[in-house]
């Protein structure tokens, strides 16, 4: 029996994802941008304001205001009314630097802080992944997790809010792109809230009010009225430093006061809190004088009565994320940070605090970005000098990435290049994902890179995995040129980190498939040498292990592989749990081969229940998916339905997939595509995945995938096309290129074989093709490929019925289905279904033994029965609007139909994108072409091939 160490199951003892508020750099100051915010001292209730402002009202809340108008206070109050009553609210204030993949990451850790589990199992036991109603086409990181969020948000049922702060700070086009999605095809239950000051360009919410479902609260709305102004000052404050011995009191004015007030900050909160803090700082309202403008304010308010070294303080903590009192003085070299904020009046209610743990507090935004833009005008040396502690002081804490973005802001390369090494350059990938690895090389601008040679090496693998090849190549000969074969530093000394780093990228990019698989052999060999010297790292010797693993396994080298694997699990601390998931998917790759498919279960969801507790690495949860889908598909009798999204090959590229999960993730979709969308969408499958196989030179994925064409091709009766294909392909024509596993992996072989051997029987070339069954036959079994086995029998079975030799071809249906309860692989039945059901009623008519005409009654019975599960699904329902625009996508610009249908060209636009959204598709031509599919179109006519 397997015992599971505690250290591997990813969740506390509540069952709960343990680590929930990881993203890739695990930090809990970036945690706090998920955060709900507390209530502001000295809040004033304004009831109609807060109703017109609560989310669950309507589908989109829309705060829309300047700066300081209290739009952060206003839906925070209204968000944390609702988690009173158990609503699932998310919060979510973005910042400059976040990109898509960061966008997606937050808006799914803060449903995980709301309670929607985004990974959970659902109630059936399957893993929280997408599904057919997400979007088919997302091939980035963000999207793809955009999917899974929008599923967990599916199933929760129950009304739930998204609440995005400060969104006039999103920059980046991309991430907008990211929230369109969410907003698009968010289901019925979720509503939004957004508050921003000016409306990020490409935002898309005039859906919302097209259809009647938004509400927009402007500065006028949220002004202060005389009377609200009135109550703001008799209300009962108190201040940071307000003890059980000294009450909180009243700031009360007088009415003229009021009407000064009133008139000099025209109901602007900020301005009132401005006023109230210089007040309560011994400063009479008559004197504060007036100003029509932001600055002028906080110069005119805050600063007053400060000192210069308290001005400084503010200017300092002002390029904080989150102000937490021991970072500051470690960061400034001062001291008693926490007693200065604390004594510090001017800062009263400009402060806000997160509900979560730790006490940690940033200024306003108004104030902040005011007070950091004044510092880098003013001194720009310790503008830069500050950051630059920042970055050191949250280094030494391990938040690496966000040491990184302060040591960009302070524009000091040679401190971006020590922090990354510090980190471990390629090792971050081995101890925090893939996620924090691309994060990491969004930092190092090629100044970095030319002056650290093992930071040349992050760059290779980060654009290997996204399919820039011919750039990695040129930084990787750049950096063996300058590191005289990787042996020396940017400085010219030994590094022998250099050396181990330079053997994990080439190990990296065997296993990416960017290796012939001849050139494992010397890897191997170096590689073991390394995981058995005495000293090395254990996490490092386990990864290395965890890598020989992986090539003994594409080489059917089972049980080395195991081995391997075994030997690696075993040395995997809690440092790094996110490749404990690695390894379980090894060993069940292993067991899925030789037909173990139980074990193999056992072990894909022993990584799956691993993965699924955290949040940092989503490729796992992704690769165990696909895998545990190819199982499945392995011991489905049918045709399953079409429950799952296709990942593409560029999705899994950005994610440092290995050469099994594109052969799993391909082979699975264009299975699926071929039950239920026809032959030519199961070849657009494959002609997608191959050509990012060539564009970024997997040679071994290329040839799978052009043999799994070519009996795709077979499959659908076109041999003349199948026969060109192979030829172009430059396919081995001899049965030893084919049943090579010296210098391909098994699944090459058993896509080849079997592609050949069909095209010969096809080619009417019949003994050549059962000489190539026997040679794969009996490969397998020297192996103990049982799934390729089970294939080759089922084949053999088919050709030699096609052949009219029927006791051949009952004989080996009748060895296959020996298999079957050994297995329980009923797949390869269905694929030569047309020859296996009248085989199976022959061998039912027969003597055969008892357990052998059990099974075939049985598997008769199944490739017999026309269940639903067959069928196409139905699609989902659409409006007469919608079908109309869908009907005249192929034929019409927008503006013809706009004058067509009698309808604005604004709302044409709006329906056409979301039936691209709702159809999975990037262009008119796709939609048309998946409409046809779905039965939302009648068939094109012959003549119209374009679509």
């Amino acid at each position: 029996m397997t015992h599971e160490r505690p250290e591997e199951t990813g969740r506390d003892s509540r069952n709960r994802p343990a680590n929930p508020s990881s993203a890739a750099d695990g930090s809990w100051l970036l945690a706090h941008k998920v955060e709900l915010p507390d209530e502001v001292p000295g809040y004033v209730a304004r009831p109609a304001l807060e109703a017109r402002c609560r989310p669950t009202g309507r589908r989109l809340t829309v705060l829309h205001a300047p700066g300081g108008f209290g739009k952060t206070a206003l839906l925070a109050r209204c968000c944390h009314e609702l988690r009173d009553e158990d609503v699932a609210v998310a919060w979510l204030a973005v910042d400059e630097d976040d990109d898509p993949v960061s966008v997606a990451s937050y808006l799914w850790l803060a449903f995980e802080q709301a309670g929607v589990s985004v990974l959970d199992p659902d109630r059936n036991g399957r893993p929280a992944g997408p599904e057919s109603s997400a979007d088919p086409t997302a091939d980035t990181p963000a999207h793809y997790r955009v999917n899974l969020l929008l599923r967990a948000i599916r199933r929760h049922a129950r009304p739930c809010v998204l609440a995005l702060d400060e969104l006039d700070r999103l920059g980046s086009a991309e991430a907008v792109l990211v929230l369109n999605t969410v907003l698009q095809r968010a289901p019925p239950n979720l509503h939004f809230a957004l508050a921003f000051r000016e409306r990020p360009e490409g935002l898309d919410v005039a859906m919302f009010s097209l259809e009647g479902r938004g509400e927009t609260l402007t500065a006028e709305d949220l002004r202060f009225s005389p009377a609200q102004i009135g109550r703001f000052f008799d209300s009962r404050y108190a201040s940071p430093h307000t003890s059980d011995a000294q009450p909180a009191r009243p700031q009360r004015i007088s009415r003229a006061q009021l009407a000064a007030v009133t008139a000099d900050s025209a109901g602007w909160p900020i301005a009132l809190c401005l006023y109230r803090n210089a007040m309560h700082s011994g400063v009479s309202v008559d004197d504060l004088g007036t100003s029509d403008t932001a600055a002028a304010w906080i110069e005119t308010r805050l600063w007053r009565g400060l000192s210069d070294e308290d001005r400084d303080f503010v200017l300092d903590i002002a390029l904080f994320d989150w102000i937490e009192p021991r970072l500051v003085d470690e960061a400034t070299g001062r001291s008693q940070s926490r007693l200065r904020l604390a004594a510090m009046d001017s800062l009263s209610g400009l402060l806000q605090t997160a509900g979560g743990e730790g006490s940690a507090v940033r200024l306003h935004p108004l104030i902040r970005d005011y007070c950091a833009a004044r510092l880098f005008r003013d001194d720009p040396d310790r503008f830069r000098r500050v950051h630059a502690g920042i970055a050191r002081a949250l280094a030494r804490r391990g938040h690496v990435l966000d040491a990184l973005r302060h040591a960009s802001d302070a524009g000091d390369h040679a401190l971006i290049g020590a922090i990354a090494e510090g980190a471990g350059g390629v090792k971050l990938w081995l101890r925090r994902g893939a996620d924090a690895l691309r994060a990491l090389d969004g930092w190092l601008t090629e100044d970095v890179i030319a002056a650290h040679p093992r930071l040349a090496l992050v760059r290779c693998i980060s654009l290997t995995a996204s399919g820039d090849i011919k750039n990695a190549r040129r930084v990787y000969q750049s950096a063996a040129m300058d590191s005289v074969g990787f042996n020396l530093d940017g400085t010219g000394q030994e590094d022998e980190k250099l050396r181990t780093d330079h053997l994990l990228a080439l190990g990296m990019f065997a296993i990416l498939g960017c290796r012939h698989l001849t050139h494992y052999h010397p890897l191997i060999s170096t590689t073991a040498g390394l995981a058995d010297r005495p000293g090395l790292d254990p996490l490092l010797r386990a990864v290395l292990r965890l890598g020989m693993g992986i090539a003994h396994n594409e080489m059917a080298q089972f049980d080395e592989a195991e081995q391997l694997a075994e030997r690696a699990r075993a040395g995997i601390g809690p440092e790094a749990p996110h490749v404990l998931p690695h390894i379980h998917y090894q060993l069940g790759l292993a067991a899925m081969a030789r037909g173990q498919s139980e074990q193999a279960e056992r072990r894909y969801q022993r990584g799956l229940d691993i993965a699924q507790g955290r949040a940092d690495d989503t490729g796992m949860v992704m690769f165990g998916t696909l895998l545990r889908a190819e199982l499945n598909l392995e011991r489905s009798a049918a045709a399953p339905v079409l429950s799952t999204t296709p990942v593409s090959a560029r999705l899994l590229g950005e994610y440092g997939a290995w050469f099994d999960v594109y052969a799993a993730s391909v082979g699975v979709a264009s299975e699926l595509a071929f039950d239920h969308l026809g032959p030519a969408e199961a070849l657009a499958t494959v002609e997608r995945a191959r050509e990012f196989a060539l564009a970024t030179d997997r040679a071994a994925l290329v040839r799978l995938l052009g043999a799994l064409r070519v009996s795709l091709l077979l499959f659908d009766d076109r041999a003349g096309e199948a026969e060109r294909a192979w030829r172009a392909e430059q396919l081995p024509e001899t049965d030893e290129g084919c049943l090579d596993l010296k210098s391909q992996r098994w699944r090459e072989m058993e896509a080849l074989a079997c592609a050949r051997a069909r095209l010969l029987v096809a080619r009417g070339r019949v003994g050549e093709a059962r000489a190539l069954a026997r040679g794969l036959r009996g490969a397998a079994k020297k192996r103990s490929l049982l799934r390729t086995l089970m294939r080759a029998l089922a084949m053999s079975a088919r050709l030699e019925h096609e052949a009219a030799e029927r006791e051949a071809a009952a004989g080996h249906l009748a060895d296959a289905l020996r298999l079957l309860d050994r297995t329980g692989y009923a797949r390869p039945f269905y694929r030569e279904r047309r020859a296996v059901v009248p085989l199976l009623e022959r061998l039912i008519d027969s003597d055969a033994p008892g357990t052998v005409l059990d099974d075939a009654r049985r598997m008769h019975a199944i490739l017999t029965s026309q269940p639903a599960a067959a069928q196409v699904p139905a699609p989902p329902l659409y409006s007469p609007k919608e079908l109309d625009v869908l009907r005249r996508l192929t034929t019409h610009t927008d503006k013809e139909i706009s004058r067509e249908l009698s309808m604005s060209y604004e709302a044409v636009r709006y329906y056409v994108r979301k039936l691209f959204a709702r159809l999975g598709v990037h262009n008119r031509f796709e939609a048309a072409h998946r409409a046809r599919a779905m039965g939302l179109l009648p068939n094109a006519d012959a003549g119209d091939a374009s679509t």
